[in-house]
């Protein structure tokens, strides 16, 4: 069977289609997720940098900036987050003036419950499909994609909101 020509309109059109597609079911399996652990987005967000923190060192000024919202904002959140049981908040070791937030044991037994049983399942199943060239490509992908998201999400932060008028 000879290879299919490479045809650029269908290729884009076809990864057009499966980013919006794969776009699509990340929205709705986080979508779950938050519904599952009874948080909203902002929260979610918060407790997968959190726990992503193998340093301990996340500070609520830290969540702001990478959650693009007031310190008022984080205190609220903070607040929701440690009254679900999900983080703790300490004085950092060494400088006092400065707080730490961590994940509780709550949190991190609710993730490795939930989540990592399917990121296991699809390891196993991309290792299955693919070689590890392909797996290279793939994993370049997502990289570079990912920084693509990170430039157009700081784009957006730059933009005014349309006012309601």
């Amino acid at each position: 069977m000879c290879p299919r020509p490479i045809e650029p309109a269908r290729i884009s059109a076809e990864l057009k289609s499966a980013l919006g597609f794969y776009h699509g079911t990340v929205e709705d399996l986080t979508r779950e997720l938050i519904r599952v652990l009874g948080v909203n987005e902002t929260d979610r967000r918060a407790l997968e940098i959190v726990l992503a923190d193998d340093e301990k060192s996340t500070t609520p000024g830290m969540l702001a900036e990478r959650l693009g919202i007031t310190a008022a904002g984080v205190t609220i959140m903070l607040n929701r987050l440690e009254k679900q049981g999900y983080i703790a908040r300490s004085l950092h070791p060494t400088d006092r003036r400065r707080v730490i937030v961590m994940a509780t044991d709550l949190a991190a037994h609710r993730i490795q419950q939930l989540v990592v049983p399917m990121i296991v399942e699809s390891y196993k199943m991309l290792l299955s499909w693919y070689d590890s060239a392909e797996l290279e490509i793939i994993a370049d992908f997502l990289t570079r994609a990912g920084e693509l998201q990170r430039i157009h999400r700081q784009r957006l932060r730059d933009v005014d909101p349309y006012s309601r008028a």
